[in-house]
């Protein structure tokens, strides 16, 4: 057998979870997050990573995020005295969060295995496999909503009182939520989504939710908050879906997502309206002084 190669990390633990993982299933609160430390979830670098996207999230309300991401991940020993302090005197109930992390993640590997994910059926066995099957689906659904959706309805998973918390939203839940509830600021949200999540498939959906809504209650600034989302989207994902196109098309033209959209989409999957405004525009000459 080889010697190892020094250059190359060991692997992580596999009851670690990475803060990319978690920053997505779950709205994570300060006890949850020092649990996750202490127990070795997470990595140093990973907690104070999160800790600094919920003091996001919070703003002001984040003050205990906020003491966890100052200490940063150089003194493991200050970190850990600092966790242990929010943590407080009931572990076992904040550990739950991380049963269903953990569950999650494994559905998530299975899935993107070929596996089908929890609930495949590939390990069980009879009548027990199939049961055992179910219950962990149960058991996923029941962590989803308790610790994503629930916190989600109730406000408790961003600030929704600070635009500049907003412009992180990165949970499309979060969104969706807020437009249940009547979100004053949810176009700020719809922004923040566009600009910091990964998948422009989470994102079309909830921009075409803004635009929907806008042209219902003839709201001009959500239109704007809408189409400057549309444009983040097309700026940074280089796409753009059916329903968003067929509503912007109902919005004034030479506005952002115009703009961007020619720029950054292919321009065979514009559609003709785009095409005529965008050409127009360039074949136009200008007017003689008078």
């Amino acid at each position: 057998m080889p010697p190892p190669d020094e250059t190359t990390a060991p692997p992580a633990p596999p009851h670690r979870i990475p803060a990319d993982f978690v920053r997505y299933a779950v709205a994570l609160e300060a006890p949850e997050l020092a649990w996750g430390y202490l127990y070795d979830r997470l990595t140093a670098e990973d907690a104070v990573r999160l800790a600094f996207l919920r003091r996001c999230d919070l703003g002001a309300p984040g003050e205990a995020f906020a003491r966890i991401h100052t200490r940063g991940p150089d003194d493991p020993a200050e970190l850990a005295a600092v966790c242990r302090e929010i943590l407080g005197d009931d572990p076992e109930d904040v550990r739950r969060v991380w049963d269903h992390l953990a569950l999650s993640r494994d559905a998530s590997r299975a899935s993107s295995e070929g596996g089908g994910g929890v609930g495949d059926g590939a390990d069980g066995d009879g009548a027990d496999g199939g049961a055992a099957v179910e219950a962990s689906r149960r058991q996923l659904a029941d962590g989803h909503r308790e610790f994503l959706l629930d916190r989600a309805a109730s406000g408790r998973g961003m600030n929704w009182q600070e635009s500049s918390a907003l412009l992180g939203t990165d949970r499309p839940e979060e969104v969706d939520a807020a437009f249940d509830r009547g979100e004053e600021l949810v176009g700020v949200a719809v922004i923040g989504l566009a600009l910091t999540h990964p998948d422009a498939a989470a994102i079309l959906p909830r921009v075409a939710r803004a635009l929907d809504r806008a042209l219902e209650t003839s709201d001009p600034g959500l239109r704007h908050q809408g189409i400057v989302a549309l444009a983040h989207t097309a700026r940074l994902h280089g796409t753009v879906d059916r329903r968003c196109l067929d509503l912007l098309r109902r919005c004034p033209r030479g506005n952002e997502a115009d703009q961007d959209l020619w720029g950054y989409v292919a321009h065979r999957r514009l559609p003709w309206w785009l095409w005529r405004h965008q050409l127009g525009e360039r074949l136009r000459w200008p007017s003689p002084c008078r």
